[in-house]
């Protein structure tokens, strides 16, 4: 009997699991002429694993998850109309409808870039590439400079999540690596050691 009754404790837990929904994220705003969602998480709130892999937004459009982090998830749309400008509702996917308007994404941009860039290895000792992610894609520029300030290395990031810097040509000492939008940058030390 007492392991009927544990049993019946560990489904019923299990089925409350599955059917409980995520809220709706802090923020959310529209990126790429309305075919992409971003929405913006406070840090440990909410796990990639928990949120959901398809949206409704309007009532018409689908959208379906592609990128996740800690504090963003990227959804792209895969049926209906693109949104027209930032005001938008979710209205299937979430625990509730979730509401958003002029773009409320709460984390600024200098924030995030400062937050989410990444890069590896560092110091550099025997590799020739760095590998960078930036958390979502973004568009703009990488560079990298010497110690006295000498651009010595410059590339475009276009719409990517990841890019790959050979630094075969440099030699070894202190760099800085910065990476720039049209709104925010950040930089960080880079040490090569071949």
């Amino acid at each position: 009997m007492k392991q009927i009754y544990l049993l019946f404790i560990f489904t019923a837990f299990i089925s409350f699991q599955m059917n409980a929904q995520e809220p709706c994220p802090d923020g959310g705003t529209t990126s790429l002429g309305g075919t992409q969602i971003i929405f913006s998480y406070a840090p440990a709130t909410s796990f990639c694993v928990n949120r959901p892999a398809t949206i409704e937004v309007n009532t018409t459009t689908t959208f379906t998850r592609t990128d996740c982090s800690e504090t963003v998830s990227v959804y792209n749309k895969t049926s209906g109309p693109a949104i027209v400008g930032q005001d938008f509702t979710v209205t299937d996917g979430f625990a509730s409808n979730c509401v958003y308007s002029s773009g409320t994404l709460p984390v600024d941009d200098y924030t995030f870039l400062n937050e989410n860039v990444k890069f590896y290895p560092n110091p550099l000792t025997s590799d020739q590439t760095i590998k960078l992610s930036f958390g979502l894609p973004i568009k703009g520029n990488v560079s990298i400079f010497s110690i006295t300030g000498k651009q010595v290395f410059h590339d475009v990031v276009n719409n990517e999540n990841k890019k790959e810097i050979n630094v075969a040509n440099l030699t070894n000492g202190i760099y800085m690596l910065k990476v720039s939008t049209e709104s925010a940058s950040t930089t960080r030390k880079v040490v090569i050691m071949k």
